[in-house]
């Protein structure tokens, strides 16, 4: 009697306890980490390479590991949440991402902080596997250098409206960026300052030519100014520091049909500092307008759908150049955009294009366009095979390029990286 009875009390306080558990997810279950692995395997046919006649060939890059993504995050505490990304390529490994999010601030703020994809336009936000097309557009590594990934400190206002609009504002140690995706080299390539050569990249400040050691050396030798303007590092004044500013909104426009829409600044005024002349530096500011359309029918269960927009950029940038016997400061403008649509046809295939086109360092009048169609085969929610046909115009100083790719996308684990559409 007295063990039913004990039976019975247990039984009572685990059905009142029921309740409060399944409101926090259970025993533990808040601070289980989410893990995840993607990899993206690329495979290339190119006509960049010339023969011994001067005819055009086809050639190959081969298979290449672009890039192997482990992430790991989970709620640290009530009060916020940690997200580790590391990076594998065939140069070793390094910390894509490591940063806190306090969600849910008074006033409607949310604070981020460490290493992250700053909030700065629309694609640069996006991991390179996480776009729906192959190749990263090559408007970001102009202006850029890449996705923008900066070490600091964002915060973000929801507006108290009854329509949503959200404001941005970081302050980072400087405008720096990222990127596991390069064009093969062409004859004929000219290259300048902050101008890698196609099939040339950078992680970090370290520039990597594993297709054309040639051009490697070529490339630096045009950068043997041992007194060129540098980065600032060390204690610096907070105009060493680059500012962002970013306002978004979406806008519903009846049940199929809807559009985001932002607007975004990035400052940095002592881009670079002179070596020759101490306390002058050189700013660097971008600026850009994005918008994108979703056609997404609910009966259709979002499995179909369409999507496509513009993101525009302008680059203004200032250097310390070589007038005759004197140097003196020059300052550049530049612009460029890029387009997009995809459709979907079903849960299975999408298909789509692009096209940009901007302006190259060798000189604003220079316009570098490309375009490209792609076709999506969705092997299931966490496998997908890609292929891709661009046409890169490279203006006067490079030979075009025709670029095929087959891409694979494999996911392992959970992976997300938060509202992205």
């Amino acid at each position: 009697m007295r063990h039913a009875i004990i039976l019975l009390l247990t039984g009572c306080l685990v059905a009142g306890a029921a309740p409060a558990l399944a409101q926090v997810g259970g025993l533990g279950a808040w601070q289980n980490p989410d893990i995840g692995l993607v990899y993206d395997l690329k495979f290339d046919l190119h006509d960049a390479e010339t023969d011994a006649d001067g005819q055009r060939t086809w050639t190959t890059r081969g298979f290449e590991l672009s890039t192997a993504e482990l992430s790991v995050g989970a709620e640290a505490d009530p009060y916020g949440r940690i997200d580790f990304n590391a990076m594998f390529f065939e140069e070793g490994a390094e910390i894509h991402e490591l940063f806190f999010t306090m969600p849910h601030l008074p006033g409607g703020l949310k604070a981020k902080g460490g290493q992250f994809l700053g909030s700065f336009g629309r694609w640069s936000r996006f991991h390179a596997h996480a776009l729906p097309f192959v190749s990263e557009p090559r408007l970001l590594h102009e202006y850029l250098g890449g996705h923008f990934m900066p070490q600091g400190l964002e915060l973000s206002w929801l507006v108290p409206t009854g329509h949503y609009v959200e404001v941005y504002g970081g302050v980072y140690d400087a405008i720096s960026a990222h990127s596991h995706d390069s064009d093969p080299a062409s004859s004929g390539d000219g290259w300048g300052p902050d101008n890698p050569p196609p099939g040339c990249h950078y992680h970090g400040d370290e520039l990597h030519c594993p297709d054309d050691p040639e051009a490697e050396a070529a490339y630096r030798a045009l950068l043997d100014d041992p007194d060129a303007p540098v980065a600032p590092s060390g204690n610096r004044e907070p105009s060493g520091l680059a500012w962002l500013g970013r306002v978004q909104t979406s806008v519903e426009a009846g049940l199929d049909w809807s559009l985001d829409v932002g607007a975004s600044i990035l400052h940095q005024d002592a881009y670079r500092t002179s070596q020759r002349f101490p306390g002058n530096d050189y700013a660097k500011t971008v600026a850009g307008f994005d918008l994108a359309v979703f056609w997404n029918p609910p009966e259709r269960n979002l499995y179909s759908g369409l999507d496509f927009g513009v993101e525009y950029l302008r680059n203004q940038e200032q250097f310390e150049v070589l007038d005759e016997e004197n140097w003196v400061r020059r300052e550049q403008s530049r612009d460029g955009y890029f387009t997009w649509f995809r459709y979907r046809l079903n849960r299975t295939w999408e298909f789509g294009a692009t096209r940009e086109t901007f302006a190259a360092r060798q000189g604003a009048d220079d316009d570098r366009t490309r375009s490209a169609g792609f076709l999506t085969y969705n092997i299931s929610h966490y496998q997908r095979l890609r292929l891709e046909y661009v046409r890169d115009d490279r203006g006067a100083f490079a030979d075009d390029v025709n670029h095929l790719v087959l891409q694979f996308d494999g996911t392992i684990g959970f992976h997300t990286h938060g509202r992205q559409r």
